[in-house]
């Protein structure tokens, strides 16, 4: 039986902020998501709109916290992108999320991930098999989700503001997780759109990762 949950319901599992002081709830209470509400600057968000697609990073890489800026920079400055007051923001918030989340999670490693999609990538609704992510997606529309109580696709579920970084628990956070929280990307193959889409992963035995 497919099972229709209301989306008023949804901000009971998947809590939103303003702040990141307000992310320790992603951890310290009940949630299944946590949403940072916030807008990039306008200036930012429309250079990366208009941004030619083939330039934009794309990049698998795991890393010490500490070293996550330097390796972020090496990126770029290797990338096809000319450096300027946009690409340093990029650089200094994608920092900035790697910090905010390997602290909250309490992990020296992580895995970083940035993809330009424009494909219909993971558009099953599933929830991933990690302990924790954090999806912020730059350009074009969010992450999708919604909530499952069989393991069938929401019909009702929310888009994550552009900008806005998701924080999601996956079936490894705890033992027999019941996926009531399922994600997706949404599906934009032949529509045009380009996503430009940033992943953490926080890395608790690296020699398993190696």
């Amino acid at each position: 039986m497919n099972y229709q949950i209301p989306l008023k319901k949804l901000s009971n599992l998947v809590h939103t902020v303003s702040d990141t002081s307000f992310l320790s709830d992603f951890v310290n209470q009940s949630y299944y998501g946590v949403v940072w509400d916030r807008q990039i600057p306008a200036n930012i968000q429309d250079w990366l709109n208009k941004t030619d697609p083939s330039l934009l990073p794309s990049f698998r890489e795991i890393c010490h916290k500490n070293e996550a800026r330097e390796k972020i920079v090496n990126i770029f400055e290797n990338s096809l992108l000319i450096k300027q007051i946009e690409t340093e923001w990029l650089i200094q918030d994608i920092t900035k999320l790697t910090k905010v989340f390997s602290n909250l999670m309490k992990v020296d490693y992580i895995r970083l991930r940035m993809e330009v999609v424009s494909t219909n990538s993971c558009r099953k609704f599933h929830m991933d098999a990690v302990k924790s992510r954090l999806i912020c997606t730059y350009r074009g529309q969010g992450t999708q989700y919604g909530i499952s109580m069989d393991g069938s696709d929401p019909k009702n579920f929310k888009t994550t503001p552009t900008g806005s970084p998701i924080l999601l628990k996956g079936t490894l956070w705890i033992e027999n997780n019941p996926k009531i929280i399922l994600h997706r990307s949404p599906p934009i193959e032949g529509t045009g759109e380009t996503r430009f889409v940033f992943v953490i992963d926080p890395i608790f035995d690296l020699e398993n990762e190696i």
